[in-house]
């Protein structure tokens, strides 16, 4: 991992914010206790989060004309290769766990064809039952729809930044506003897509406008006391939130302050140096295979009975973690095999000529 093109604080917070989101996947399915019950909004911490990154990667891409839609799909073949490794672990971890429960070869094949969509992240297309791996619609979310935006960001930077990104934000959170006044949308179709998508839209958008706001250097002429005060302040108000807590406050509001939060964690002049180190580098890296672990787990310890729902949530995240560090183990070494015989093949094929 890079150091320099990591952010430890930004690492800390994507682990935190898992943590949560999978409390609450269980929480609401089991318990419905009062810890992390709206735990859903963390999912706005990763929106906007993947906004502010995919802004600063467009940006240090200069546009051709002769070669922008390779390079706008370059750009996306990128994203996706660099989740799918981690991605296909617990697509197949899931899929073994279905044909085992029926394990006939028409079930197997049944299985196969109706998870397509769902093998290449298209959960959030429309076209997927969404019975494997559905708590990836936030990733599918995201892919769809950079996908669809990233050759307009690339031509016009500038109007995208300044002017494309605004208008999709205040006119989706209007609209998602007026069907309800939480921010809680996945699956309720509107006629179109998901009106998941459009959540995704509306906030990777508010994530990109948080990355013009930050190429201005607006936030540098405060203390660094006072960054650091806001920002720490507003991510404890969205935790006691997602405890139910200042129940006056809606989703919205929260979405709003997420924003200036994300800004100011990115910040030079608010970076604090001793999170800036390898373990809390790991904890980012980690917080992905977490939040794709959900479902695979989920199914082996949610029939046990453990006497408390405590403790059996602290099990199941203390298996989400296990499980997610074994994913890294084999993902990361099998990626390296795989680079490896690649390079020895061009070696090979270089000594030849």
């Amino acid at each position: 991992m890079n150091q320099q093109v990591r952010n430890g604080k930004i690492d800390l917070l994507k682990f935190i914010f898992s943590i949560i989101v999978v409390i609450y996947h269980f929480n609401v399915g089991n318990y419905h206790y009062t810890l992390f019950i709206k735990g859903y909004v963390a999912v706005e911490f990763f929106f906007v989060t993947s906004g502010f990154l995919f802004a600063r990667s467009l940006s240090k891409i200069t546009y051709n004309k002769e070669t922008h839609m390779r390079d706008s799909f370059g750009f996306m073949k990128k994203k996706f290769i660099s989740l799918f490794p981690y991605h296909f672990f617990f697509f197949l971890a899931c899929y073994i766990s279905l044909i085992v429960k029926v394990p006939t070869i028409s079930n197997a094949i049944t299985q196969l064809v109706k998870s397509v969509p769902d093998l290449f992240m298209m959960q959030m297309s429309g076209i997927s039952n969404m019975d494997m791996l559905r708590y990836e619609w936030y990733i599918s979310a995201m892919l769809i729809f950079m996908f669809i935006i990233t050759p307009i960001a690339i031509k016009y930077r500038k109007a995208f930044f300044y002017y494309i990104c605004p208008l999709i934000f205040v006119l989706l959170t209007g609209y998602l506003y007026q069907q309800k006044h939480d921010i809680n949308f996945v699956r309720q179709w509107n006629g179109l897509c998901y009106q998941g998508l459009l959540r995704a839209a509306a906030e990777i958008s508010l994530g990109c406008i948080c990355y013009a706001i930050y190429e201005r250097k607006l936030f540098d002429k405060l203390p660094k006391a006072v960054l650091l005060i806001i920002e720490f302040g507003i991510y404890t108000f969205i935790i006691l939130y997602s405890c139910k807590y200042f129940t006056k406050v809606n989703d919205y509001a929260i979405l709003f302050m997420t924003a200036p939060a994300i800004t100011i964690s990115f910040s030079e002049r608010s970076s604090v140096g001793f999170l800036n180190n390898r373990f809390i580098y790991f904890l980012g890296k980690l917080s992905l295979p977490i939040y794709l672990s959900q479902l695979f787990v989920r199914q082996f310890i949610e029939p046990v009975h453990f006497g408390s729902p405590a403790v059996h949530t602290a099990v199941y995240v203390s298996a989400v973690a296990a499980v997610s560090l074994l994913c890294i183990l084999i993902t990361d070494n099998f990626i390296k095999a795989v680079k490896h015989i690649s390079k020895s093949r061009k070696s090979r094929q270089a000594e030849g000529k």
